[in-house]
């Protein structure tokens, strides 16, 4: 006869298991399910609820979750540099001014105001290796 104790640790292992995170984005094409892997991630713009994820082959995907969200689930060292924008450094060029960025894809993004000293600092440290 099961215990309620065995079976309820049971359940937990099973959800705790299911949660890791992974390096990848779900994202809904009509029918289909595309996976994204955190490399093909160039950068992410939040819009309320919803983000939009480009890619490195210049496809943009809506994903009905929030930029934070995204960031959670995903195992991955993005920087977030905006409200509105998380870039993924490896594919960030060079720093335009004080306030944008500019990614290998020819995007250039803003860095808000609030943000530019934290931005700098981690830049030129870990991956513009300036200073």
């Amino acid at each position: 006869m099961k215990t309620p104790i065995a079976h309820a640790t049971f359940q937990n292992l099973i959800r705790t298991t299911r949660k890791k995170r992974r390096n990848v984005v779900t994202v809904h094409v009509g029918s289909k399910v595309l996976l994204l892997q955190a490399s093909e991630i160039t950068y992410m713009q939040g819009d309320g609820n919803y983000t939009f994820v480009h890619t490195t082959y210049g496809k943009r995907y809506l994903v009905s979750k929030t930029m934070k969200t995204i960031l959670a689930a995903l195992n991955a060292d993005f920087l977030r540099i905006h409200k509105s924008y998380t870039i993924n450094p490896d594919h960030l060029v060079s720093r335009i001014e004080t306030d944008r960025v500019l990614l290998r894809c020819g995007q250039q993004l803003p860095i808000a105001r609030r943000r530019i000293n934290e931005i700098q600092e981690r830049l030129a440290s870990e991956y513009l290796r300036v200073g």
